[in-house]
């Protein structure tokens, strides 16, 4: 059986048996949750993160048992993860609150009102919560940024009572709701969704898109070709200016 025809499992029991590496001592090299470990050993597609956070676990693991990444990232494709699709309920799950729990909650607003608690704290506990984020909605007439980084820092601030997420999973922050997140990107175009969530359920989503450079060569040889036929164009045209002297 080749490398191409293992699954990520395979690959890495392979590797790190050659290396006499157990999965609980990879964690403890990459601190890498045991939970997750495991799930890419086991091929547990329900178990793993998000996409972005995987394909950076494989770059630490590559690294430690001194391979190259990209046929770990390769099985990995293979696995036709989603990253967070639409059956993806994580959040909703875990904000939810239980029926038996609302009427005691407001109860509880109703008694915040009455003794003056003020509209600014209401609007911390109920209001819309906002991002401010490094990365924009458009640049120029275009829906996303570029870079040619294979990683970008994502960060920015939100609300000190509110909570945020990047491909569902809690992202944490400071005691002033700033934070900071390092993500490994694909090529070509990454959607990015974002959550913002505040103490009672009050939600803000936005959708940010990164597209990876990666053929910088191929850029290169089209802007080499632009460049020749300007220079051709300029050619061209002084014979017709002396003439008209």
């Amino acid at each position: 059986m080749t490398t191409s025809d293992k699954n990520l499992g395979e690959l890495l029991a392979e590797i790190a048996g050659t290396r006499g590496v157990t999965a609980e001592k990879l964690s403890e090299l990459t601190n890498i949750p045991k939970r997750y470990i495991a799930a890419l050993f086991d091929n547990d597609i329900k178990s793993m993160p998000a996409a972005p956070y995987v394909r950076g676990y494989l770059v630490k693991i590559a690294s430690v048992l001194g391979v190259d990444p990209e046929p770990l990232h390769d099985a990995y494709r293979r696995l036709n993860l989603r990253t967070s699709g639409r059956d993806d309920n994580l959040p909703k799950n875990r904000f939810a609150l239980a029926k038996n729990r609302r009427g005691l909650i407001l109860i509880t607003l109703v008694v915040i009102a009455l003794i003056g608690f003020g509209s600014i704290r209401l609007n911390a506990l109920l209001g819309i919560p906002v991002i401010d984020i490094n990365l924009p909605a458009k640049v120029g007439d275009r829906d996303y940024m570029e870079t040619r980084e294979p990683t970008i820092v994502v960060e920015g601030k939100i609300g000190t009572k509110d909570s945020i997420s990047i491909y569902d999973v809690e992202i944490p922050t400071d005691g002033a709701g700033n934070f900071s997140e390092e993500v490994v990107l694909d090529k070509g175009i990454n959607i990015f969704k974002i959550t913002v969530k505040r103490f009672l359920g009050r939600e803000t989503t936005i959708i940010r898109k990164v597209f990876y450079v990666v053929d910088e060569a191929q850029e290169n040889i089209i802007q080499e070709q632009e460049s020749e036929e300007q220079q051709a164009e300029q050619q061209q045209t002084e014979p017709e200016g002396e003439s008209a002297e």
